[in-house]
């Protein structure tokens, strides 16, 4: 049995090495890929190597906190999206974070994590299909304009992997003759 796809890559960061991997654990369990940093040294070495769809970031760490290092990184013009988490923050923490550039402020233990962490990337994810889906007239039937995001889908992908038929099969969630009869259906040269 092949292992399940990541429906999401997270960075913790947290020196709570307890509160680090409950929530690693819950997260994996749906099949998200989890790394944990303990410190914002740690977190600078990781992000600077992976990319993140979302970093979970606790206030209170030793030695460089997570609102110094959130204000340095979006200096820096950082752009994966970053939570905010503590125990004990004050209301003036929670407003400086998103003034700050966090997409959230969560407060520890945070007791129920699935739903926060899906509504957040489902938020994020909007924010990218609103800013990347063009040539779309959303006038015409639903089918038409479906048809127009599938041509963009499909070329897209399949100039992403020279063609390969089964790679952008897996990519689509879709069995490969589902995909030829789309491609078929939709004009698109398979070359």
């Amino acid at each position: 049995m092949e292992d399940a796809v990541s429906i999401g890559k997270i960075l913790i960061i947290d020196d709570e090495s307890i509160n680090a991997e409950t929530m690693k654990d819950t997260l994996e369990d749906v099949n998200y890929e989890v790394v944990l940093a303990a410190n914002a040294n740690e977190a600078k070495a990781i992000a600077k190597s992976q990319a993140f769809d979302l970093i979970m970031m606790d206030v209170w760490m030793p030695g460089q906190d997570g609102m110094s290092l959130l204000e340095e990184w979006i200096t820096q013009g950082f752009s994966m999206p970053v939570v905010m988490m503590s125990g004990h923050a004050e209301h003036k923490d929670v407003v400086k974070a998103i003034k700050l550039g966090a997409v959230d402020f969560l407060k520890k233990p945070l007791h129920d994590i699935l739903p926060l962490v899906r509504r957040i990337l489902s938020e994020q994810t909007l924010a990218i299909v609103d800013e990347k889906i063009s040539g779309i007239d959303f006038n015409v039937p639903l089918k038409t304009a479906r048809n127009v995001f599938e041509r963009q889908y499909f070329n897209h992908h399949l100039n992403e992997n020279n063609h390969n038929i089964a790679k952008v099969a897996a990519l689509a969630g879709l069995e490969r003759t589902t995909l030829y009869r789309k491609l078929k259906d939709l004009g698109i040269d398979k070359k």
